[in-house]
């Protein structure tokens, strides 16, 4: 899931689509193609408004303390502004009581090529103060910024360095007292946009698929995903961070939870009366992963087993679990190691009654499933409109990994022009944003010609 930002770290794994070996001004609009030209596009007045309007919407989730569906009046709120900004270009919009907003535009052309689908996600995170976003729009010249708290993004902080590469870029902060909402508001306008110039015939193209999904930041974005409604062949998913980062794989990642039920005896009278202490045959099972497998010794593709939680009702006690991984063969090693263990605890703790409560793969590594050809398309893409995109690889989750889980096929993560997500320093670049636009726009054009 995108991910508790806290658990995502970022493997750079190639920089590639550099026009003529020299990095070109991505802003730059003299090499598109007819189809493509400055006329038909959005400019970037129009995405900055759309962006503002929709951070004026307090659309955070929050989960629910039984684990049930969720669903904030904010969410619901965002999903019909956007029904109603889609219905508005003359486009039928569907807006289900999970708070999903799909929209479909048909293809325009006389030959079959895959449909196209573009996600992104209405919510943004509970993790960080978001009631009364205030947000401010500064052209950034260098040096700190400033906040109306008194708090300031900096250079020399981490929250602010990615900030010497966007001198000359508009940027969009909260006043630090709250998040911004970028994630994924940006996204959302980035998405809206690409529908608005689809529309116009001059763009070629097949079926383009639109999702709009709630509940991405507590990791249930595709739990009432509706197939029917959206399945393309070709997926992107607009959720990124700043940059010109594009997430080609992802964890797998599995969840687990095992109950050990203990029988209650006198320890004096412990073997006579078959004491099953439960607590111990749960710290026995924790301890059985290897400590190259734990997530404080794994970094870049190195998956890992994490046993993080252990809750008690009364004699009785629940192992929680994360097992997440890139490659298959290490995810056949995990399941390994834990199906070892429990038969070791079994055998070691006879009077302690083990038992796997759930077990489920919770989001899918993209890499297994997209499209053969999605790099290809995007490496074309970046080339034609002067973009040199960094491909990475996320430990942790997206969308289009959660669409996995439900029988979807995955999808790369293309830049928003997020910075500092999930934090009440959070900011936008509305450049990027125009170049994430620019790019799915060009890729859009590059499957037509499939």
């Amino acid at each position: 899931m995108k991910r508790a930002i806290s658990l995502i770290a970022v493997a750079i794994i190639t920089v590639c689509c550099k026009t003529n070996n020299t990095v070109t001004e991505s802003s730059d609009l003299s090499n598109l193609s007819p189809a493509l030209d400055e006329s038909i596009l959005v400019s970037q007045q129009e995405m900055q408004d759309i962006l503002l309007k929709y951070l004026a919407v307090e659309s955070g989730s929050e989960e629910t303390a039984d684990g049930s569906y969720p669903m904030t009046d904010g969410q619901m709120e965002m999903a019909r502004l956007l029904k109603a900004d889609i219905e508005a270009l003359s486009v039928n919009a569907t807006l289900t009581e999970w708070g999903y907003v799909y929209a479909e535009i048909p293809s325009n052309m006389d030959s079959e090529v895959p449909v196209f689908g573009i996600s992104c996600h209405l919510d943004y995170t509970p993790e960080a103060p978001g009631k009364g976003i205030k947000p401010a729009v500064i052209k950034y010249n260098g040096g700190d910024i400033t906040l109306t708290d008194g708090s300031v993004i900096s250079p020399s902080n981490p929250d602010g360095a990615e900030l010497p590469e966007l001198i000359g870029k508009t940027l969009i902060h909260s006043d630090g007292t709250t998040l911004l909402g970028a994630d994924d508001k940006n996204g959302c306008a980035i998405v809206v946009s690409v529908l608005k110039t689809a529309l116009n015939p001059a763009l070629k193209h097949g079926k383009i698929q639109f999702v709009f999904c709630p509940n991405e930041d507590i990791g249930m974005a595709a739990e009432k995903i509706d197939t029917n409604l959206f399945n393309p062949e070709i997926l992107f998913d607009v959720d990124g961070m700043g940059g010109h980062e594009v997430t080609t794989s992802n964890f797998t990642a599995r969840g687990m939870k095992v109950k050990f039920i203990g029988h209650e005896a006198h320890p004096s009278e412990a073997k006579k009366q078959k004491l099953g202490d439960a607590l111990a045959a749960s710290a026995t099972y924790i301890a059985n992963v290897p400590i190259k497998y734990r997530p404080e010794n794994t970094e870049n593709l190195e998956g890992y087993i994490h046993h993080w939680g252990l809750s008690n009702d009364g004699f009785d006690y629940i192992v929680s679990s994360r097992i997440r991984y890139f490659d298959s063969k290490e995810g056949e090693t995990f399941d390994r190691i834990i199906n070892e263990s429990l038969e070791k605890v079994r055998t070691e703790f006879p009077n302690v009654e083990v038992k796997v409560i759930w077990d489920e793969t919770q989001y899918d590594n993209v890499e297994y499933s997209m499209y053969p050809g999605s790099r290809q398309i995007i490496e074309r893409a970046a080339a034609r409109c002067g973009q040199d995109l960094a491909f990475k690889a996320e430990r942790g989750g997206t969308t289009a990994a959660m669409f996995t889980a439900k029988g979807l096929k995955g999808g790369m993560c293309i830049f928003s022009g997020q910075h500092n997500c999930h934090k009440v320093h959070e900011y936008a670049c509305v450049e990027e944003m125009m170049d994430a636009y620019k790019l799915l726009l060009h890729a859009i054009d590059e499957v037509a010609s499939l």
